[in-house]
């Protein structure tokens, strides 16, 4: 898992597929890109997809939350003041409508790719986002 010769992304990869793979977490990984998708579902919503963006360095990745709403054109300036109120009241995490008009989260985060602590890290970042989205997912 963590052998020589192996890029700083595929080691960090790596090495949150298996604290994944430790709790249990079903995940899906891209073929083609650093990034790993996990499926939740929380107490104030269905199921969302939390994405992990690598970067090609391996040392920072964004996680991102998509389409957790979709609102509707005459919602737009409640959104966006939801939205300033979520990022006043959430470190960590920040908050916007995307240009399809849908309620998105995401943050980034530095990681050590060498550190075998690199996987747990990820992880810890993956129950912070669920629990903070699902907070206000409830708020909605």
């Amino acid at each position: 898992m963590f052998g020589f010769g192996k890029k700083p992304v595929d080691k960090a990869v790596d090495a949150f597929i298996a604290a994944l793979k430790s709790e249990g977490i079903k995940f899906n990984k891209s073929d083609d890109k650093p990034s790993v998708f996990i499926n939740y579902s929380g107490d104030n919503f269905d199921s969302l997809t939390f994405s992990f963006f690598f970067d090609d360095d391996g040392e920072s990745v964004a996680i991102k939350v998509f389409s957790i709403k979709q609102f509707e054109k005459s919602e737009l300036d409640e959104a966006y003041e939801f939205c300033n109120k979520m990022n006043n009241e959430w470190r960590w995490i920040r908050f916007y409508v995307d240009s399809d008009d849908e309620f998105t989260a995401d943050m980034d985060a530095v990681v050590r790719p060498n550190d075998k602590a690199c996987g747990q890290e990820c992880v810890g970042l993956l129950h912070r986002a669920v629990r903070i989205v699902d907070k206000v997912c409830g708020e909605f």
